[in-house]
């Protein structure tokens, strides 16, 4: 009853593969943010591959379980989301329309147990194919969970991509503050979720006879699962947004608001020395200059052709230049000072700054 060799062997390397993630999580705990979310996510992946391990293991008993397991890929993603959401904006709202397609698959799934154990052993050594009218439990859960995966995954990526795409409007250090292999492992989960669809879609109504579709489709999203929880166990630091978004995209402020606001940011760098602090980000600056952040980053934005972090490095390099000119310090250093970890980008950049402010 067990299934190709060929799956077990990728369901024993999945296995080691959620044994590094787990112990990356529990030696990372610590210094990880929004861990309850993880820890969820964490035990719904073993949860969701429940009927492989069945298969693997031939273990008959727990038959009646057979076809509850993919609701878990759903629970999965939307706890990761539920984790990253607050890493990346200071105000994150709690939209309940998130659990619809949890809520939804989770009853698609209720139907399996309508099937006896004694037909789903029968899947246990190949899949079924066609007789959508008749088999409807065996390939709905499976449908809901690819599109549930992708609807997920597709908010994952645009999450990340707009936090980093207005990175520099908040904070002067972006590569501290990048979250790195997230966007790539949600965007390929993305991929793999939209042909698990396919796939089971061409098997619900017979276009093919693969005998381990199920199987097929359990891996392939388990394995981008994994890539994601794996990218979540890595210790990354992150300024979460104060920025209101929609405001920024409009652009509009008054023109005396928008003097005053740089005013009072131009004053709040000279007397706090905010261009010596490695990894000053927008939220802590505009709170010290008593400013809305949205409105800094929009009078930036209209009046200077800056953002946040220009605005910033303009007065690094001044301070850069008068270390170089009036001490014997050398431009190693500096850069150490700075923050910077290229010495040749320091002294480019400061040619060009000496060049247009002589």
């Amino acid at each position: 009853m067990s299934s190709a060799p060929i799956f077990d062997y990728l369901l024993y390397a999945l296995l080691a593969g959620y044994g590094v993630v787990v112990i990356r999580f529990l030696y990372r705990s610590k210094h990880l943010a929004q861990t309850k979310w993880l820890a969820l996510a964490m035990v719904s992946w073993p949860l969701f591959m429940l009927d492989e391990w069945i298969r693997l293991w031939q273990l008959d008993a727990f038959l009646p379980l057979y076809g509850l397991g993919d609701v878990f890929a759903v629970m999965l993603m939307s706890a990761c989301y539920r984790m990253i959401k607050p890493m990346l904006l200071a105000h994150p709202t709690r939209r309940r329309r998130l659990w619809i397609p949890l809520a939804i698959t989770a009853l698609s799934q209720c139907a399996i147990l309508l099937i006896p154990a004694s037909e789903k052993a029968l899947w246990l050594g190949a899949a079924p194919s066609g007789a959508p009218l008749n088999l409807w439990p065996a390939y709905l859960p499976a449908l809901l969970t690819g599109f549930s995966v992708l609807l997920l995954g597709i908010f994952i990526t645009e999450q990340v991509q707009m936090y980093h795409h207005h990175l520099p409007e908040q904070v002067v250090d972006v590569r501290e503050f990048r979250i790195k292999g997230v966007t790539g492992a949600s965007g390929a989960t993305v991929g793999v979720a939209f042909t698990s669809i396919l796939m089971v879609t061409a098997a619900t109504f017979g276009f093919f006879a693969l005998p381990f579709w199920q199987s097929l489709h359990h891996v392939i999203i388990g394995l981008s699962l994994l890539a994601i929880l794996y990218a979540l166990t890595r210790q990354v630091s992150t300024s979460p947004s104060p920025l209101d978004y929609q405001r920024l995209d409009i652009g509009e402020a008054k023109p005396a608001e928008m003097r005053e606001v740089i005013s009072r940011a131009e004053r709040a760098v000279i007397k706090t020395k905010a261009y010596k602090q490695l990894g000053l980000t927008l939220k802590s600056f505009s709170h010290d200059a008593g400013v809305d952040p949205t409105t800094l980053a929009i009078a930036l934005q209209l009046e200077q052709k800056k953002n946040f972090r220009s605005f910033i490095y303009q007065y690094r390099l001044d301070y850069a230049k008068k270390v170089l000119l009036r001490s014997d310090a050398n431009i190693s250093s500096v850069a150490k000072r700075l923050g910077l970890n290229s010495e040749k980008f320091l002294g480019d950049v400061l040619v060009k700054h000496f060049q247009s402010h002589p």
